[in-house]
């Protein structure tokens, strides 16, 4: 098989792995994850339940990599951002917002899934620490805890926070939000205006004594920063372009 061939084929691999991946979604979401069996997949997929195995040895490996992907895309999109994005407050929102428009996006059906799954799986609880599920929800959460140290260091927040606290608020109040929103036409002004009224009073009892009288000298060192950033990218782009 020549290298054509063989990408041809990975591609072929790749996309039918997505396929079952996605019928998968779909039946979890509406049946729940131990109300649909492996052969339901195979056959909302058009493949055979033998094929369905070859790609995801078990239907816990199946959820599990839907799981990833689902993760990946938010700290995709969550690093992705915070490069445009300066200063503590700006940062919580912009987290927030993007949080929230995934959920919106996927019509919630991955918390869903998850809260489902774990409320039924008594055991798998008790390893929770060990679980890929704790490895996935921390790679992602440890972006906001990065934002938080930070601006603990800034004297943005108070130095006394306590982190998981503040992280149980910040993500507990966005996952109730969107049940709230579900009922509602999605817009990406709604999720804005809603984001800013969840994160505002939390950002007041997180903020440092006397950093809102710095406000304005801070604003001015987070333009000059975001201008800075914004230079570094359109000279790292006019090098690939000159390449």
């Amino acid at each position: 098989m020549n290298k054509i061939e063989k990408n041809k084929s990975r591609t072929r691999l790749e996309q039918r792995e997505s396929d079952i991946m996605t019928a998968a979604t779909r039946l979890f979401a509406d049946e729940g994850f131990h109300g649909t069996s492996t052969r339901k997949i195979a056959a909302a997929t058009g493949v055979s339940e033998g094929t369905l195995f070859h790609y995801f040895s078990t239907k816990n490996v199946l959820l599990l990599a839907i799981l990833d992907d689902f993760y990946g895309g938010l700290i995709t999109s969550a690093q992705e951002g915070m490069q445009e994005v300066t200063g503590t407050q700006e940062r919580l929102l912009f987290l927030a917002r993007n949080h929230l428009r995934a959920l919106m996006e996927n019509q919630a059906l991955m918390m869903r899934l998850i809260q489902v799954y774990l409320s039924v799986d008594v055991n798998y609880l008790k390893d929770y620490k060990n679980s890929p599920i704790h490895d996935l929800n921390y790679r992602y959460t440890r972006i906001f805890d990065n934002v938080v140290r930070e601006g603990m260091e800034r004297g943005d927040l108070k130095a006394d926070l306590k982190l998981p606290a503040v992280r149980d608020l910040f993500f507990g109040g966005l996952e109730y939000g969107m049940r709230t929103l579900m009922g509602r036409k999605y817009t990406a002004d709604r999720i804005t205006t809603y984001v800013e009224a969840i994160v505002e009073p939390l950002w007041q009892s997180m903020q440092a004594d006397g950093a809102a009288a710095n406000t304005p000298a801070t604003s001015v060192a987070q333009r000059l920063d975001k201008t800075c950033r914004r230079l570094e990218q359109i000279a790292k782009r006019l090098e690939q372009i000159s390449k």
